[in-house]
């Protein structure tokens, strides 16, 4: 069909010689090129800032010689390039040029990307690297690689995978659940260390601990670490009275905490 780069196709303007036959995606000539567990895997990590701000010095350190200081395709690299490097900064591409999700993006930078100047980052970056690029590259559009700017999780864009995908996916494989298409960033603390302590683990998703008698999921999780922390803040407002301290108001206990990169 003549796909090239993210989306570009080699003859511009022919819509009607490239478009595809009824039932099949536009992305396909991407999509082949990545295994299909990835299409649309969410990414393990939480959107912190400590998570985004990793994501920027990655990308300042390994990207924007083809990517561009402002993620626009147009670094110092791309002039040598065919198809040009992906242009990061249009906040109506689904994907910020990609064709499903985090899961696409991360196999690009894993593996390379055939047939493009993209390279090969996986014997040169830890795995959590990779998925924090993937994070920061959804708040490119909201100006984040800007001197002296700490991307913050409200710049964070959802992933959204495309209606076409979706249509075809139907009866395939289910996007049900996935924590990186959610539009709502999690906000709850615990739920946040969860998700930290836990990886990888959707909404949906538990496993069996204990020989496999104790289900475990997020929501689990969460509740486990809310109740030690709990207990912890009980006992210490307790030796605190113990000790004669002066105590805030009894109502301070329920603040819950902050979680950083939230405030």
């Amino acid at each position: 069909m003549g796909f090239q780069g993210a989306h570009k196709p080699i003859l511009e303007g022919n819509d009607d010689i490239l478009k595809p036959p009824k039932d099949q995606l536009e992305e396909a000539p991407n999509l082949a090129q990545i295994d299909r567990s990835y299409w649309l895997s969410g990414d393990p990590l939480p959107v912190t800032e400590q998570n985004l701000l990793r994501g920027k010095e990655v990308f300042l350190q390994r990207c924007v010689g083809c990517h561009g200081i402002n993620g626009d395709g147009k670094g110092p690299g791309a002039s040598f390039m065919s198809p040009a490097p992906a242009d990061f900064t249009d906040k109506d591409d689904a994907c910020c040029g990609g064709d499903t999700g985090p899961g696409d993006f991360y196999y690009r930078i894993l593996r390379g990307w055939p047939g493009t100047g993209m390279e090969n980052f996986g014997d040169r970056l830890s795995v959590d690297d990779i998925w924090r690029v993937v994070l920061f590259v959804k708040t490119i559009p909201n100006h984040t690689l800007k001197k002296n700017v700490v991307p913050q999780p409200k710049d964070y864009i959802a992933w959204q995978p495309s209606k076409e995908l979706v249509a075809w996916l139907k009866d395939r494989q289910k996007p049900t659940n996935n924590a990186s298409f959610a539009k709502e960033l999690v906000t709850d603390p615990f739920m946040q260390e969860a998700m930290s302590v836990l990886p990888g683990l959707a909404p949906g998703d538990k496993f069996l601990l204990n020989d496999g008698k104790t289900p475990l999921s997020l929501q689990d999780a969460a509740a486990g670490i809310k109740a030690i922390y709990q207990d912890l803040l009980d006992r210490a407002w307790s030796e605190a009275r113990a000790r004669g301290d002066k105590l805030p108001p009894e109502g301070q206990k329920d603040i819950p905490p902050t979680v950083p990169g939230q405030q």
